[in-house]
């Protein structure tokens, strides 16, 4: 099926979906005899086909054992490790398939209670995953999967940055990747969709930074060149909108030929001469060479959007595709991109220490001038995830601990904050952790001053 006959059947489908909620909100208005089970799929119809289309959690919890320096070793250098087997991604893949005949794969469709999939064991760190290490094992995937620094080396090859990430000319959509239309591991693909399946059923994130022309085509929303595909590539879709309009003399001095380059700079000839050389391109054919580009980048990654959807679509009916938008579904699968402090303080729960003491409010004035990616970064360090939603509790620390750095327990989503005599300090602090102690240590690792344990 072809992206138009996708997006018309889509179209067709919510529409009809529509007509029947409609439908049955007039008859409960009028028929007070409904069953409370009928409220629930009328008003809350996501859960509903959610609930119907749902596993029991597995009777084993699946044991990883997963080493992190290895994988860190891969990131800095991936041209060492070119099949990526140490990275983190690997890892989870091959410990999570099935063992013997009898073993079977996991199925993903489980209630949103089930919290922890599987069980990581991080090998030279000490820990006792009871959910922490499961969930930091998330944010490390998804930082693999779409890292942070922009000139840091690809560690996996199913997504690659966008033209806009690189390009001098756009200020829009910098951070976002793109699938990779040479990556041909469409089995990979479809277990990346499984994985994002489950994210949107449960609690947990894998935060993608896609732009919102992929989470379009992900939850089969129509898409427009040039509304859509200037989130991927603002340059090429502000040059050939121009060559269309283009007039002759001007078009004369920029010597077009009939060859254009894909989002990874691999260059597509459209039409040739006998020995494969791309023709010149006419004055009178630019709206013909406007289009074909136009299609061809548009449809660059149709075959790994169609894997992803497999994968999801085995994990999540399509009725839950037709009552989400594309907002909906990146922020059930990846959070909320934006952590303001109103968000975090909504999140923060007191155990054991007043909101209104000096050292919560130097934290909170530290905060406060911690950048989005910084945040993030606490967000990880005190829950293992990169996003929200996230419940963070705060303790007082160590009755000696002063000035010190603070420690966590990402099990327990618990940040453990010793008294800061200001609010430089407390930043100073909560910045070096945040960035630097990030792995699980009790025991096995002297760091000194950083304490971040699990």
């Amino acid at each position: 099926m072809s992206c138009s006959e996708f997006q018309r059947k889509h179209t067709w489908e919510k529409n009809r979906l529509s007509k029947l909620f409609s439908c049955a909100i007039d008859a409960i208005l009028t028929n007070s005899l409904y069953s409370a089970n009928e409220y629930v799929m009328v008003f809350h119809p996501l859960q509903f086909f959610l609930d119907a289309f749902k596993c029991r959690r597995p009777s084993d919890t699946p044991k990883l054992y997963i080493n992190r320096r290895a994988a860190m070793e891969h990131r800095c250098e991936p041209g060492n490790d070119p099949d990526f087997k140490n990275s983190i991604f690997s890892q989870i893949y091959e410990g999570l398939k099935p063992r013997d005949r009898n073993s079977k794969c996991l199925d993903y469709r489980w209630s949103s209670r089930f919290d922890q999939w599987w069980e990581c064991k991080f090998m030279s760190e000490g820990v006792i995953d009871q959910g922490g290490g499961f969930r930091d094992s998330l944010s490390d995937l998804s930082e693999e999967l779409c890292p942070v620094t922009s000139d840091a080396a690809l560690p996996l090859p199913f997504f690659i940055r966008s033209p806009n990430q690189v390009g001098d000319d756009s200020n829009i959509h910098r951070d976002v990747y793109i699938l990779n239309h040479q990556c041909r591991d469409f089995t990979k693909y479809e277990w990346i969709g499984q994985l994002m399946g489950a994210c949107l059923r449960g609690k947990e994130n894998l935060v993608l930074s896609f732009p919102p022309l992929i989470w379009k085509m992900i939850c089969g929303e129509r898409v427009t060149w040039t509304r859509d595909y200037h989130t991927v590539d603002a340059a090429e879709v502000k040059l050939i909108d121009q060559l269309e309009t283009m007039d002759k003399e001007t078009f004369s001095g920029a010597g077009r030929i009939w060859s254009t380059t894909m989002t990874d700079g691999t260059p597509v000839e459209l039409k040739v001469d006998g020995e494969g050389n791309p023709l010149p391109l006419d004055y009178d054919d630019r709206q013909e060479y406007c289009n074909k580009v136009r299609q061809i980048r548009m449809s660059e990654f149709d075959q790994q959007i169609s894997a992803i959807r497999k994968g999801l679509l085995k994990t999540v009916p399509q009725a839950v595709f037709d009552l989400l938008t594309w907002q909906e579904l990146e922020h059930r699968i990846s959070g909320n991109p934006d952590i303001t402090i109103e968000a975090l303080k909504r999140s923060v729960h007191y155990d054991d220490i007043e909101e209104d003491c000096s050292t919560v409010k130097y934290m909170w004035q530290a905060l406060e001038k911690f950048s989005t990616e910084d945040r993030s970064r606490f967000l990880r360090f005190v829950t293992g995830r990169k996003r929200l939603p996230a419940p963070i509790y705060v303790s007082s620390g160590k009755t000696d601990a002063i000035d010190c750095l603070p420690e966590s327990s990402t099990c327990a989503n618990m940040l453990y904050i010793p008294t800061y005599t200001s609010a430089k300090i407390a930043e100073q602090k909560l910045r070096y952790a945040v960035y630097n102690c990030t792995d699980i240590d009790l025991d096995l690792q002297d760091w000194g001053d950083s304490s971040d344990t699990e």
